[in-house]
């Protein structure tokens, strides 16, 4: 047929990585900056959260589209339509706002159990 099979896996190969960024380029955060940092500061549920995790809030940044916690960089979904969901990858926590899972006991769950399984 004149093609090889590492040709074709090749190929195959470069079709999925791309559409893997694809993927990871689809989901957008929220927009995070010093006045984000200082609401969240006024709210007691994530300043519990720093106090379980023995972090201050002096050490948490907020950068363009994450909050730097040192340990690991935290995500908000941006989207309020896709099904909340939390997970944790190479440091790299993804999550609803703190707002949300503030008022979802379900949520509170999920990110107690993703934060003591992949972080601590």
């Amino acid at each position: 047929m004149g093609i090889s099979l590492w040709q074709h896996k090749s190929a195959a190969f470069q079709d999925s990585s791309s559409s893997k960024n694809n993927l990871e380029h689809d989901i957008s955060y929220l927009k995070q900056d010093v006045e984000s940092l200082a609401v969240l500061t006024k709210q007691t549920f994530f300043t519990d959260l720093l106090l379980t995790l023995e972090l201050s809030i002096g050490e948490v940044t907020a950068q363009k589209d994450h909050l730097d916690l040192g340990l690991f960089n935290w995500f908000f979904y941006a989207d309020l339509n896709k099904t909340p969901s939390i997970h944790c990858a190479d440091n790299k926590l993804v999550s609803p706002s703190i707002e949300l899972i503030r008022k979802s006991p379900a949520l509170k769950k999920q990110l107690w159990q993703t934060i003591t399984t992949n972080l601590l």
